[in-house]
């Protein structure tokens, strides 16, 4: 152990020690007592010989902590980098969505999702440029705290949002092992709370206006999501395999994984509407050929030509965003002829365990809670709802909500 002391005329504190008989003197160049007496002691154990590579770090540590804050930083950063220069795994960010596509351990995604979290990445990828790294196990956790403060800057909504942070997560932790990632930097990243006001449905008034007023292939969507609860883009993948004598079968996109198929009674209304619409396009195939090639494009373009049919109806679709969006928020397209399938079982006493086989709503909670609807029940449902006329004379069952 070397000895630390004072010589007159100096504010430093010296150190002394000896190797091979001979005495070794210099200054710490540092008046603080115990900072002096862990650098004596480094240089003696460098000068014996005995220095492990703990003990090099410590005394870089010391080194560092006698520096400007600001120079510390950039010399901690700077060393970081080198270190990490010299792992054995590493993966270059214009490689890891790649990357991330070839692994198993992401799961299996729909096409529509893959799209999804395309984007998210090329928007990471036109920020990160600016913090100059290269691999991804040279991003910190300062980098994804700044990218995803850029993020929200930009007004998304905290749905989209959390979808960003959510993904970039969740594929950090697919190439971990790949890119000898030590942690996790987006591990803190919190959740913003979302917008409890999603869709709307349609009022009886405004039903009966669209289905009246509804012409070509928006008419057939109109009553398969009017009387199926089915998502616009489970209308558009429709194939006539799926439709049977009384029922239509399907495995619904947003749950594909788990494999679960539905069975949705066809209503008298429907069925009409589909013997019309078969007569038009023959038994094979795609329902809707021509919509589903353009969503197979674009997973939005059908969206947005059923709500211009809405705006033409005079139906109101949108409100005012709020501060973090920068579109107006969509508040009526396709989607709310789900809400209104629901409030009309619901309207017409549909029992909830119904409602909930119908509309492919399960989870082990309520799973817990109610016994499943066998067809007899689905099909007495479906049976209940209100005759809606497809015809400009607007003649049909009175609605209730």
């Amino acid at each position: 152990m070397a000895r630390v002391f004072k010589r007159p005329g100096s504010d430093f504190y010296y150190g002394r020690f000896k190797v091979d008989g001979k005495e070794v003197w210099f200054s710490t160049k540092t008046t603080a007592r115990k900072q002096a007496q862990d650098i004596a002691d480094g240089k003696a154990k460098a000068a014996r010989g005995n220095v492990g590579a703990d003990d090099y770090f410590n005394g870089l540590l010391v080194v560092l902590a006698r520096m400007p804050q600001e120079d510390q930083d950039a010399k901690r950063n700077e060393y970081a980098k080198r270190l990490m220069q010299g792992q054995s795994s590493t993966l270059k960010i214009a490689d890891a969505w790649q990357e991330w596509l070839d692994s198993p351990l992401k799961g299996n995604p729909s096409a529509i999702t893959i799209r999804g979290y395309d984007a998210i990445w090329r928007r990471f990828l036109r920020w990160i440029p600016s913090c100059a790294v290269e691999y991804l196990h040279e991003i910190s956790e300062t980098h994804a705290q700044d990218y995803i403060s850029d993020l929200w800057k930009s007004h998304v909504a905290p749905r989209t949002f959390n979808g960003h942070a959510k993904f970039l997560k969740s594929m950090f932790r697919v190439l971990r092992v790949k890119a000898g990632l030590i942690e996790n930097v987006w591990d803190n990243i919190k959740a913003m709370d979302k917008e409890t006001q999603g869709r709307e449905n349609f009022t009886p008034e405004e039903l009966i206006t669209i289905c009246a007023k509804a012409t070509g292939s928006i008419r057939y969507m109109l009553g398969l999501g009017l009387y199926t609860g089915m998502r616009l883009g489970d209308v558009v993948n429709l194939k006539w395999d799926n439709i049977g004598k009384d029922s239509i079968m399907i495995i619904p996109s947003k749950t594909k994984r788990k494999g679960k198929k539905i069975t949705l009674p066809i209503h008298p209304v429907l069925r009409t509407l589909l013997n019309e619409l078969r007569k038009q396009t023959g038994n094979d195939g795609y329902l809707f050929s021509a919509e589903h090639n353009i969503h197979q494009k674009d997973d939005s373009a059908v969206s947005r030509r059923f709500q211009k049919f809405l705006e033409d109806c005079g139906i109101v679709t949108t409100e005012k965003g709020g501060i973090h969006r920068r579109k107006a928020v969509v508040r009526k397209g396709f989607h709310s002829l789900r809400h209104s399938f629901v409030s009309l079982c619901a309207a017409n006493r549909v029992p909830q365990v119904a409602i909930q086989e119908l509309v492919g709503h399960g989870s082990p909670t309520m799973t817990a809670l109610y016994s499943h609807a066998d067809f007899e029940q689905k099909q007495n449902a479906i049976n209940s709802l209100p005759d809606i006329s497809f015809t400009n004379d607007k003649q049909g069952k009175k609605i209730k909500l």
